[in-house]
């Protein structure tokens, strides 16, 4: 490891640390003791702000503070343990984001030492699923600014599409399948629908680009020689477009034609909705626009949101997580520089 390197040791080791605690959605209590144990070290005091029993979000920092930084502990599953080499720590969390919290901490503490004092730091719980945290945290917690961290390679976004993820479920009737005039294939039913999903334009913007559909999962059935009773499959839309105009395009993929009755048979519930986010910009910063979802659309009344982080987005979710030593040591400088820029009154 290079001299420069080394004296990201600290750093280093706290994201290890974060990582080696398990902490899938809705495990979040154990990494969040360490979190304030790392706050609190670093000289901040800590408030928890409850979520729900055994969950809490880390409020860190002085009451009124102009600026925050703000990412999340929850991962998804499953657990990937921690290693490294030379170059890359890994496991889960690494880059999504245990390691971006490290770096807010490393970036605080230089911010600390040389006198800043009015910003603090916002850990959340339950990014991953459905927003818990950062739904709790916007009813009370206020700041002009909000840096949100999630893994965009420390460039600048200037925005991140919408989503709406939910359940087609398609029902049928049971019938041998030598005679399937006899009954209703809920699975052919549900087919037919996915293949209408797949075939419909749901928009495109010019920052953003094109909306995208994945069909993530799918189940239904009892036998191979019978005709399938039930059958869903759970759908997430890439939204690029308003929500109500969204909300529209995908009823028309099983809204019957003129003249034809409702299919009974087919519904859709809704999961998770939040609509497209266009994001601030920093003068001289490059910048960048991401597909994924984040928190930003349930802080809205915090304060006006940034989103940048160290580590790559491609890296997140897979079994190899990982993120770089230099990305993380050049994420916390980032972190320190814009919170010392929006304080002088640079922010728009």
């Amino acid at each position: 490891m290079t001299g420069e390197l080394r004296g990201g040791d600290r750093l280093f080791r706290e994201t290890r640390e974060l990582i080696e605690i398990e902490s899938i959605t809705g495990n979040e209590a154990a990494v969040m003791n360490c979190a304030e144990r790392l706050l609190r070290a670093a000289g901040f005091d800590v408030e928890s702000l409850p979520v729900e029993p055994g969950r809490r979000n880390l409020l860190a920092g002085p009451s009124g503070a102009r600026v925050l930084l703000c990412t999340h502990l929850d991962t998804v599953p499953p657990y990937v343990p921690f290693r490294e080499d030379a170059e890359y720590l890994y496991g889960r969390g690494a880059c999504d984001a245990k390691g971006i919290a490290a770096a807010m901490i490393e970036a605080a503490r230089r911010l600390l030492a040389s006198g800043v004092r009015d910003f603090g730091i916002l850990l959340l719980v339950g990014e991953e699923v459905d927003n818990a945290g950062a739904r709790v945290a916007n009813r009370t917690v206020r700041a002009e600014h909000v840096i949100v961290g999630e893994p965009t390679t420390n460039l600048l976004a200037r925005g991140h599409k919408g989503v709406v993820a939910g359940r087609l479920r398609a029902t049928g009737v049971a019938a041998h399948s030598a005679y399937p005039d006899r009954g209703d294939s809920a699975i052919h039913r549900l087919l037919d629908a996915i293949a209408r999903v797949r075939a419909a334009d749901f928009g495109r913007d010019p920052v953003l680009g094109s909306a995208t559909v994945n069909i993530g999962r799918m189940a239904g059935g009892v036998a191979p020689n019978v005709l399938a009773p039930e059958a869903w499959a759970e759908i997430v839309f890439r939204v690029v477009i308003p929500l109500e105009e969204m909300d529209r395009r995908i009823a028309e993929c099983w809204r019957p034609a003129p003249g034809e009755a409702p299919d009974l048979h087919l519904s859709f519930e809704t999961i998770a909705r939040m609509g497209p986010v266009r994001t601030a910009g920093l003068a001289g910063m490059p910048e960048t626009v991401v597909a994924y979802g984040t928190d930003i659309p349930f802080l809205r009344d915090i304060g006006k949101p940034f989103l940048v982080g160290p580590g790559s987005i491609l890296d997140a979710h897979t079994s190899g997580e990982k993120i770089a030593r230099r990305e993380l040591l050049d994420g916390a400088a980032v972190y320190e520089r814009m919170v010392r820029r929006i304080l002088a009154g640079e922010a728009a």
